[in-house]
């Protein structure tokens, strides 16, 4: 494993700070392909609010604004599969310390709350609302020089959505898919005996029965590629180890709703002292998680890049 870039996790930590199982993983994703260089003209499909771009860019958000600025928190239901964060306010307005050391040219994304924030970062030239199982994708023959996507498994047809992203590219062009497996669940499984059906509904979510998408195994995901006339360079962890696949399965999920509640209401100065705290806490305790215990092997990994040319 690469050794960790101390100020790039504190950027993730501190953005996902109620939430630092996202902040851990989202980490290690982006250092799986941090090394691949964006050429111009590049593209994100399903790109979200634009942050995990952002941050992959090294870029840095001031301490008072984060994940849970602008959130639909109060909707929040244990029982409901509900996008709390797919909202937008004119409130809205990114506090940005250090920009994004690159842009991406175009990027996409199917919800419209979240691609107005995705507009407000400043690294993206041109956002287009648009839905991956609505083929095909609204680009030229061979237009881009550098596709990204870490969302390519939410779709009802992949090996024409792997059709399509291999026609939008040049030649010699990078392609770069984050894919969820169907062991990314996999502690939710595991749990299920132990649990009354309460508890294991609120721990849950709606995960298992929305999150159709994670039904394809490494070997699936590897096959639909090579259906696609797509070249396979690279295969790489995103995730680094069962542990912390456990942590983010179970994590603080249950309870981040009450959480952003809280914070929300404390003022600025005193939000900002106890997110230091807390990052710093769990930064402490989830890097040797990280990269002490036994890495997956890549069939049994629950996220993995495939780097990719046409």
């Amino acid at each position: 494993m690469n050794k960790i870039k101390k100020n790039k996790l504190q950027n993730f930590m501190e953005f996902y700070w109620m939430r630092p199982e996202n902040g851990i993983v989202k980490y290690f994703q982006s250092e799986s392909w941090s090394d691949i260089k964006i050429k111009q003209k590049s593209l994100d499909i399903s790109t979200g609010d634009g942050t995990y771009l952002f941050l992959h860019a090294e870029g840095k958000f001031h301490l008072d604004f984060d994940f849970y600025t602008n959130t639909n928190s109060s909707k929040f239901s244990h029982e409901k599969f509900i996008d709390i964060y797919d909202t937008f306010s004119s409130s809205y307005k990114p506090k940005i310390k250090n920009k994004a050391k690159f842009n991406f040219d175009v990027v996409t994304d199917w919800k419209k709350g979240l691609l107005k924030k995705a507009e407000k970062l400043g690294c993206f030239k041109e956002t287009i609302l648009h839905d991956n199982n609505k083929l095909p994708l609204p680009f030229e023959d061979n237009e881009f020089d550098f596709v990204h996507s870490n969302a390519l498994y939410w779709t009802n047809n992949p090996i024409e959505l792997l059709k399509e992203v291999r026609r939008i590219t040049n030649q010699n062009s990078f392609i770069v898919l984050e894919y969820a497996t169907d062991k990314l669940l996999s502690t939710l499984f595991e749990l299920k005996p132990f649990l009354d059906a309460k508890a294991f509904s609120i721990l849950n979510r709606k995960r298992i029965e929305e999150m159709k998408g994670l039904k394809n195994s490494y070997f699936d995901i590897k096959n639909q590629i090579i259906k696609s006339g797509l070249k396979i360079e690279d295969v790489r962890l995103c995730w680094p180890n069962k542990i912390i696949t456990n942590f983010w399965n179970i994590g603080l999920r249950p309870v981040s709703h009450l959480m952003i509640e809280m914070a929300n209401d404390l003022g600025k100065n005193k939000r900002v002292e106890i997110k230091k705290k807390w990052t710093k806490i769990f930064t402490e305790i989830l890097t040797p998680l990280s990269i002490k215990p036994k890495e997956f092997k890549v069939q049994e990994a629950p996220y993995i890049t495939f780097i990719l040319k046409k």
